[in-house]
């Protein structure tokens, strides 16, 4: 007797438009998605959106350096993305040639929420910076419990690290925020190409209000399938190889949905993976494409 073939209805997310973001500088919007809120996703509407990330690098150890600028020579991002809007590549040149006198000027060229000064080791106010010369890049949260309350010691090690932890980067000051996608919040990306890989991770900083689709070295590698342990060799190789694929991103947000200090790999990994799949896990998500238009 042959049995009959049951076939089940992907289950819905009921995917509607949120809010719109801009991105690329401001010359296009992308529609960010909020689902239905359920206990499973921690009482709070999950959002997702579609994109391309770019690769973030602050928190490292080698993200700038003072000899190298340019990012040619043992750096992996550009200097100018820790420079105010509108220093010069001139200035920031004079100043570490002259060991960042005078101080005051040096904070007009660099920014603060960027790279970390120095207010307890030294105690001079010019910037953390290590004996080979790489400059101690801050994020807009820390890896481990009290480390606001060490801002200014020069450890790097507080801070999110873009080089091991999977993280997103999502506008400051935005709907992220207002609808408790916070900082250390729950994220899954899953690329919408073939092979289909996945990314568990967090929300691990803040950036510009004009960009959406930013991710941490660790986040894009993954999605990128480089082997572990990969990281760039400077800013040429960042972007040609550690640029993510087009994936659509499901951010977790609410209290429940919010990994706790310390920050590590495998708690990132346990945490996120433990609620992506409560809520349905691959087999919900790619169901809920269809939802989506900017995956078809």
């Amino acid at each position: 007797m042959l049995l009959p073939i049951l076939l089940f209805a992907a289950e819905a997310c009921n995917f509607t438009v949120a809010f719109h973001r801009p991105d690329e500088n401001g010359t296009r919007k992308v529609p960010v998605y909020a689902a239905k809120s359920e206990p499973r996703s921690g009482g709070t509407e999950p959002l997702a959106f579609v994109s391309s990330l770019k690769v973030n690098t602050d928190g490292t150890r080698i993200s700038y350096k003072a000899d190298d600028p340019r990012a040619v020579n043992g750096a992996i991002n550009h200097i100018q993305n820790a420079m105010r809007s509108g220093a010069r590549l001139a200035d920031f040149e004079r100043l570490a040639a002259n060991n960042w006198e005078p101080v005051d000027e040096t904070w007009k060229v660099l920014s603060s929420s960027v790279i970390e000064k120095d207010t307890k080791l030294r105690k001079d106010n010019k910037p953390c910076m290590t004996a080979d010369k790489f400059l101690v890049s801050k994020t807009a949260d820390v890896a481990v419990a009290g480390g606001f309350n060490r801002e200014g010691d020069c450890d790097q090690k507080k801070w999110i690290d873009a080089l091991t932890i999977p993280a997103l980067v999502v506008p400051g000051g935005s709907e992220f925020q207002t609808r408790n996608a916070k900082t250390r919040s729950f994220v899954v990306a899953m690329t919408l190409g073939s092979p289909r890989r996945f990314a568990f991770g967090i929300i691990g900083d803040t950036g510009p209000t004009n960009e959406i689709g930013e991710a941490s070295v660790e986040m894009n590698r993954m999605l990128n399938g480089l082997p572990a342990g990969s990281i760039p060799a400077n800013r040429k190789d960042a972007v040609a190889r550690f640029q993510g694929p087009r994936s659509i991103v499901l951010i977790f947000p609410g209290p429940a949905n919010r990994l706790a200090h310390p920050i590590t790999p495998e708690r990132v990994l346990t945490e996120v993976k433990s609620r992506f799949d409560a809520w349905g896990g691959e087999a919900r998500l790619t169901g809920c494409l269809a939802e989506i238009p900017e995956t078809q």
